[in-house]
């Protein structure tokens, strides 16, 4: 049984992941893969980080030291992980095996008391290796960083007009330097340039949460905390969405991270419902 349209039709893989006995994903911040197509799992259950191979196995859980909220993943063209952790009000980068060897923002300090954040929920690299910090809980406003780690820009303030934002969840930067917001709580995606200036804005979405962008194919992936996985085109159309892992089956509770791998198949994890971390692989 199949789900999305056209040329973009998936199935969701049963059986996957298939977790051990004793270790449960609980609720699911986000999910990447690697460039050997091993699946990292951040998330809020056993472990933080849970790692499977392609067929679903648990290859590896770590950071139970250090990590506290499990939120957004990002990993770069180096595999190197980027995990915005809420709680911790940081973005780690970790290699593959777990180990810290970067952090951006100070342990439990929020930006009331002299942090970068309050509540941080996902992050992005610019073209140009900026970093882009998404500040959705309690600050409602967006960051740019240099590659250094210099605070260069923050937009952004609570509200409903072009330009504020309810719960800034996900950010993705394009190579033509447009920067996407999910306005999860205004349900809306909103588009700035590198300097934050407001340029346009993509309504009809049901609490936008995360994206996952493949330029070269022009999409973007979307998981909706409202209970639906989007695909768009680049310009914020609908090209094919759906609600259920499974036509006519349980619906999504909520999904809340993205990412598709190299061989286009769509990893989906959902909070709200424990353990609930899909694949769908696409059908040809």
């Amino acid at each position: 049984m199949t789900v999305g349209s056209g040329s973009h039709r998936y199935e969701c893989v049963d059986g996957w992941p298939q977790l051990p006995a004793g270790l449960t994903l609980g609720w699911i911040g986000s999910v990447a893969t690697d460039h050997q197509g091993r699946v990292y799992c951040f998330c809020r259950g056993t472990h933080p980080m849970v790692v499977f191979d392609t067929a679903g196995q648990v290859e590896a859980t770590w950071g139970d030291e250090y990590l506290n909220h499990a939120h957004g993943v990002f990993i770069d063209t180096d595999d190197r992980l980027w995990l915005t952790d809420r709680y911790a009000q940081v973005v780690w980068v970790c290699e593959t095996d777990g180990t810290v060897v970067r952090r951006l923002g100070y342990p439990n300090v929020t930006s009331a008391d002299g942090g970068f954040f309050n509540h941080p929920t996902n992050m992005h690299l610019g073209p140009d290796g900026s970093v882009y910090v998404s500040d959705g809980y309690a600050a409602n406003c967006c960051h740019r960083f240099s590659a250094d780690g210099r605070l260069l820009l923050s937009w952004g303030s609570a509200g409903h007009e072009p330009g504020q934002f309810n719960l800034p969840h996900g950010i993705w930067v394009l190579s033509d330097d447009r920067v996407l917001v999910a306005d999860r709580e205004n349900h809306r995606i909103q588009v700035f340039d590198t300097e934050g200036v407001f340029l346009e804005q993509w309504h009809g979405f049901r609490q936008p949460s995360d994206f996952f962008v493949d330029e070269a194919a022009g999409l973007i992936y979307l998981a909706e905390v409202g209970g639906r996985v989007s695909i768009l085109d680049l310009d914020g159309s609908v090209v094919t969405a759906w609600e259920s892992p499974v036509p006519g089956g349980r619906p999504f509770k909520a999904p809340h991270g993205i990412w598709v791998d190299s061989e286009g198949a769509i990893y989906v994890g959902e909070v709200q419902r424990d353990d609930a971390l899909y694949k769908f692989q696409p059908l040809t």
